[in-house]
């Protein structure tokens, strides 16, 4: 079964959407548009009665719902109260303890999250969940071993619940990659890049669909825009 990404213009692409339960990287440097995919990935869960969760590990709720109500005038407030979408704010504690047991405060905090995110998830009975964003995670956590483990009990825990995940990453300026990318790339099940690239004496946005386990998708890089409906793919002349 397919799920709706809530991308104008993309679902056919990729055979219909997500596959269920699966999860998927949407990474690119800031200002790509990684957020703005979340947000109507979530939006597309909500309006069709979909209990969805949106997991921010760097922005306050409060600044997303103005972001998302300045770039499309949705009223998340309403599918709030309804239940349809559950904000949940867990970023990372800042140390106040010796540099040497700042491991113990990573695996506390990591053992915090995936206890947050499945009472959520159980509690909501959700169907799609967003964390935006894994960088910041593993940037905390600093141990490529450690990050391994917690990542793949994470993306294991969401698939056997049956729950179809975006995650964002961002990639830097200084390397073609997000912080343990291999160790993100190699977990997921999709990886969808958002990019820059120069048209004539402008800049505009692009995706590419790097991989998607189980799917005849596209490989072609595709400019978007986002407009007062959501994000939109521009189909290729």
């Amino acid at each position: 079964m397919r799920v709706k990404t809530g991308i104008i213009n993309f679902d056919d692409k990729i055979e219909g959407g997500f596959v269920e339960g699966s999860v998927n990287l949407v990474m690119g440097k800031t200002g790509t548009g990684k957020t703005t995919f979340c947000s109507c990935f979530i939006y597309e869960g909500a309006k069709n009665n979909q209990s969805t969760v949106y997991l921010t590990t760097e922005e306050r709720v409060e600044d997303i719902k103005k972001d998302i109500k300045a770039m499309f005038n949705w009223d998340i407030d309403v599918f709030e109260k309804k239940g349809f979408v559950n904000f949940l704010s867990i970023k990372p504690m800042v140390p106040s303890i010796e540099i040497e047991h700042t491991s113990r405060l990573a695996k506390s905090y990591v053992s915090e999250l995936l206890r947050k995110i499945t009472e959520t998830l159980e509690k909501t009975n959700a169907k799609r969940i967003v964390i935006d964003s894994i960088s910041v995670i593993q940037l905390f956590i600093n141990n490529q071993y450690l990050s391994r483990i917690i990542l793949t009990s994470l993306m294991d825990k969401l698939r056997d619940m049956g729950i179809t995940t975006v995650i964002s990453g961002t990639i830097t300026d200084y390397r073609q990659g997000i912080i343990g990318a291999e160790l993100i790339e190699s977990t997921v099940d999709s990886v969808i890049k958002l990019d820059f690239v120069p048209v004539a004496e402008d800049f505009k946005r692009t995706l590419t669909v790097r991989k998607m386990r189980r799917t005849n998708h596209s490989t072609l890089i595709y400019p978007f825009e986002i407009t007062p409906e959501g994000m939109k793919i521009l189909e290729l002349d």
